[in-house]
C-alpha cells in the first residue's frame, strides 16, 4: 500500500515558540495534540514522499494547484521568527506524475511555479514540527485545494487511495477550522462557527464526509474556515483505505478552531 499515514494539522504561527513567545501556552491543548501527533509519526516508517495540501499555497479556480517550482524557500519571518528557514526541493517528476494521475481520475489539476513560501503558514507551521522528527524532511509536494468544491476535494482523496508508484506516501492536510468562534475572533463572530467545527470533528471521528456535505450554505459560509477542503481530501483517502482516524485534540483558544488528527495505514 502506498499511503503510510495521513494527518490533519492546524497552522497558527503562534504555536511556534519563537513566534508565540509565551502566548503559545494559551493553545496548550493544540500543542499537546501536535506533540502527540509527532510522537505517533516518529514511530512509523518514514514516507518517501509527502503530499502537503495547504489553503495558503497559490490556488487555481476550479482546480487543485500543484506547485512544481524546483526550489521553494521561506521562513516565519513575517510572524517574528526568521528561523528555521526552509529550502525545499520539489520532486518535480513525482509532482508531474501525481498531477497526471489525478487528472486521469477526473480531478481538475493545474500547475504553478511559486518559489516563495514566506506567506504560506499552512505549509510552514506543519513543516516546522515535522522537521523536528526527521533527520531530513522527506521530499514534499506542495499544493492548494482551495480551487476545488468540497465534493471534488473528497473525490480527490478517494482517487489518491489508488496511487501506487512503488513509493511510500504520506498526506499532510493543513487547515484551520472556523475563524469565527467567539467575539474578537479574526473574522468576527458567527454562531455558525462552532456548529461547523462540531460537524468537522464528528465527521472525522465517524469517517463520514456526508456530515459535512449536508451542512447548510449558511453554516458553510458563516464558519469562515480555511481547512474544509483539506479535511475532505483526508476523509476521501481514509474512507477508501479503511480504518479509523484518531482525533488527538480540538480547541478554539483564539476564536479559531484547531484540530489534530491521524490516520495510520496498514503497516
Amino acid at each position: 500500500m502506498s499511503w503510510v499515514w495521513s494527518a490533519l494539522m492546524p497552522h497558527p504561527p503562534i504555536i511556534v515558540p519563537d513566534v508565540g513567545r509565551g502566548r503559545e501556552k494559551e493553545a496548550a491543548i493544540t500543542i499537546g495534540g501536535v506533540k502527540a501527533l509527532m510522537k505517533r509519526l516518529s514511530e512509523l516508517e518514514p514516507p518517501d514522499r509527502v503530499l502537503l495540501v495547504s489553503p495558503h499555497q497559490p490556488y487555481s479556480p476550479g482546480a487543485l494547484c500543484v506547485n512544481r517550482a524546483d526550489v521553494i524557500r521561506g521562513s516565519l519571518a513575517p510572524f517574528g521568527a526568521p528561523y528555521p528557514a526552509f529550502d525545499l526541493r520539489t520532486p518535480i517528476a513525482e509532482a508531474d506524475a501525481l498531477g497526471d494521475f489525478l487528472s486521469a481520475s477526473g480531478i481538475p489539476v493545474r500547475f504553478c511555479e511559486s518559489g516563495d513560501l514566506t506567506h504560506d503558514q499552512g505549509s510552514l507551521v506543519p513543516l516546522y514540527f515535522l522537521a523536528g522528527i526527521f533527520d531530513r524532511l522527506p521530499p514534499t509536494i506542495l499544493s492548494s485545494p482551495i480551487g476545488l468544491d468540497i465534493e471534488t476535494a473528497f473525490q480527490m482523496g478517494c482517487a489518491l487511495a489508488a496511487l501506487d508508484d512503488g513509493r511510500k506516501w504520506a498526506l499532510l492536510a493543513s487547515g484551520d477550522l472556523s475563524h469565527r468562534l467567539k467575539p474578537g475572533a479574526p473574522a468576527g463572530f458567527s454562531p455558525e462557527g462552532q456548529k461547523f467545527d462540531d460537524a468537522v470533528v464528528e465527521a472525522i471521528k465517524k469517517l463520514d464526509a456526508s456530515i459535512l456535505s449536508n451542512l447548510s450554505r449558511k453554516t458553510l459560509e458563516g464558519a469562515g474556515e480555511c481547512g474544509l477542503r483539506s479535511v475532505m481530501i483526508m476523509l476521501g483517502l481514509c474512507s477508501e483505505l479503511g480504518g479509523a482516524i484518531d482525533v488527538l485534540s480540538y480547541e478554539g483558544p483564539f476564536g479559531v478552531g484547531y484540530c489534530n488528527a491521524i490516520f495510520v495505514g496498514r503497516q
